[in-house]
């Protein structure tokens, strides 16, 4: 058989300038990548890559060092990083998108930023990748360790992080003091002296087999100072916080098992997803609601056990806002899950003192008058912010 094969390739000269023409143009599609994989094999040997994506906190904290190193450069093409997704509220304009040869720190370095849409989420993708020459990474580790070190020099900001299918660095936003937010003081010696207690007994909870976390619920008006009193917890505390919306509750297993140790989960306004609403023990008439409630049932009792500790992480604090405490379900906010219950309340005459005596010091006000009912803090602040002085204040209250 093969003879024969032999013997008409041999009597057949269209045949034998086909093949040679396929097997030219076959060897040249072979040839015509080699010169780039060989450059590839030789980059691979000789440099050494860094790649950060914008998911990344350390990508933004790369860009700013980057800026404060190289404020002389003109790059030809900029960016301005500030908006939307996982960066921060300060508008800072670094490189933009394409390839950059810099110098830094006497190194030659290439850097591509480029960006892509994200599979999936609608989030923008974006990476910077930085091409050293020589294999050695402590160039890098040194790198990281002076965006480290310019993070924590800045001691009067707090760190945000938000949930999508993961946790994404959101924002930094500036510590506040406690002083600085207006409630009873009773109140605040209260929250505090549960806190310092929580935290000083650690070692106890892990004795005891009981998960090291604890739950906090603030309950009231809009307006009446529940986040501004977050934020003061975490500024206390030094955590990082973890913001969850109440529409994520569904997801809360895993946000909780994946959140850092020792941080603060902020659920705001928890009461407006149906889940956490108080259970019926009524059947209704129309089958379409009982599936329904059927339904609520279920993931409320999902939620339940997500907040039990059984995938919690060690050390967390979670903290949730209301303004209807009565809409949730009672063994929602049953001890084990939520262990303080507070009310943040309109402003009296002790919160209205306190307001007072943090933006006019010197003032010499008598408080024997009575206050307009429901006033709230967020309505004072206003009010300073319009420019009001102590007698105009006093008389809009």
């Amino acid at each position: 058989m093969i003879e024969k094969i032999v013997e008409i390739v041999k009597n057949n000269q269209f045949l034998i300038a086909g093949l040679g023409v396929s097997g030219f143009g076959l060897v040249s599609f072979w040839l015509k990548d080699v010169p780039l994989k060989i450059f590839n094999i030789v980059k691979r040997q000789i440099t050494t890559d860094l790649t950060i994506q914008n998911f990344d906190r350390t990508f933004y904290d790369l860009l700013k060092l980057f800026r404060q190193h190289l404020e002389k450069r003109n790059f030809r093409t900029l960016k301005v990083n500030n908006g939307k997704w996982g960066n921060d509220d300060e508008v800072l304009t670094s490189m933009g998108y394409g390839q950059h040869f810099i110098w830094y720190q006497k190194r030659l370095l290439i850097i591509n930023y480029s960006k892509e849409k994200d599979s999936i989420s609608d989030k923008i993708k974006e990476t910077i990748t930085i091409t050293k020459f020589g294999r050695k990474k402590k160039f890098f580790e040194d790198l990281i360790n002076e965006i480290e070190t310019l993070r924590k020099k800045d001691e009067n900001h707090l760190e945000l992080y938000k949930y999508d299918s993961e946790w994404n660095y959101a924002k930094k936003f500036k510590k506040r003091i406690i002083d600085s937010v207006f409630i009873e003081q009773d109140k605040k010696d209260l929250i505090f002296n549960n806190l310092k207690n929580f935290i000083d007994k650690e070692e106890w909870y892990i004795k005891n087999g009981i998960p090291y976390q604890y739950g906090i619920l603030f309950y009231g008006s809009p307006g009446t100072g529940k986040t501004s009193l977050i934020k003061a917890i975490a500024t206390y505390l030094n955590y990082k916080i973890y913001y969850l919306t109440s529409g994520q509750l569904g997801k809360i297993e895993k946000a909780l098992s994946s959140c850092q140790e020792n941080s603060i989960i902020v659920i705001e306004d928890i009461d407006t997803n149906a889940v956490a609403h108080e259970r019926s023990d009524k059947k209704n008439k129309n089958i379409e609601e009982d599936l329904v409630q059927d339904f609520l049932q279920v993931n409320l009792s999902n939620l339940l056990n997500s907040l039990d500790g059984l995938s919690a992480t060690h050390g967390r604090l979670l903290i949730a806002t209301t303004n209807h405490i009565d809409k949730l379900d009672k063994a929602l906010i049953r001890p084990g899950r939520f262990d303080l219950l507070i009310e943040i309340g309109f402003v009296n005459k002790e919160i209205l003192k306190q307001f007072m005596d943090w933006y006019f010091p010197d003032n010499k006000i008598c408080y024997n008058f009575k206050i307009k009912d429901k006033i709230t803090v967020a309505e004072l602040q206003n009010m300073i912010l319009l420019g009001y002085d102590q007698k105009r204040i006093l008389k809009e209250i």
